[in-house]
């Protein structure tokens, strides 16, 4: 048996979607600012003193250790710059997950 969808409910599904991927694209923008700024740095001062001083603003931000915001650091940088370089993880994953 086939359920029945009322107009309200398309409209409201239509728009909680819309909603949605206005937020997602919001989201990837404010990301696109940083990883810019992320290429700059070490375009401009190098990979090493980007990590070093990403440490610091996360230890001074999450008031913790330098040997624990070095990890952070060096993982954060790690993970944008494949991002920027055009891997697809999360595109991947997604697709993955959406496979019937």
């Amino acid at each position: 048996m086939q359920a029945v969808i009322s107009f309200t409910q398309i409209v409201e599904q239509i728009a909680s979607d819309a909603f949605a991927a206005a937020i997602a694209t919001k989201n990837g923008l404010n990301a696109s600012r940083d990883l810019y700024h992320l290429q700059m740095a070490i375009r401009e001062h190098g990979e090493e003193a980007v990590v070093l001083e990403t440490a610091r603003v996360l230890q001074a931000r999450y008031r913790c250790s330098f040997a624990e915001a070095s990890v952070d650091a060096g993982n954060r940088v790690r993970a944008a710059l494949e991002l920027v370089s055009g891997v697809d993880t999360f595109q991947t994953v997604r697709n993955n997950l959406n496979r019937p």
